[in-house]
């Protein structure tokens, strides 16, 4: 299992709470509003280190989607 730090698992638990409630994933700025980001900017780098790690992707059109598979855990030095 790969570890993911806390503030990345918050941001991907929020994302599956929301897509399970609406059937989409959440817009950037929604995102950014529920951490108190005080951009998108700063959600976009949350979403960008979970595309890069695997836990999210693309599908053909562009849109963000969950990967298969892949179980978060997070790391214990960061508990």
């Amino acid at each position: 299992m790969k570890t993911i730090p806390p503030r990345q698992l918050e941001v991907l638990t929020f994302m599956q709470a929301f897509f399970k409630d609406n059937d989409q994933t959440p817009p950037m700025a929604l995102i950014a509003k529920h951490f108190g980001f005080r951009s998108p900017n700063a959600a976009q780098y949350h979403i960008d280190w979970l595309l890069r790690h695997g836990y999210l992707e693309r599908n053909s059109l562009g849109n963000l989607k969950f990967s298969r598979g892949m179980t978060p855990q997070m790391d214990a030095a960061d508990a």
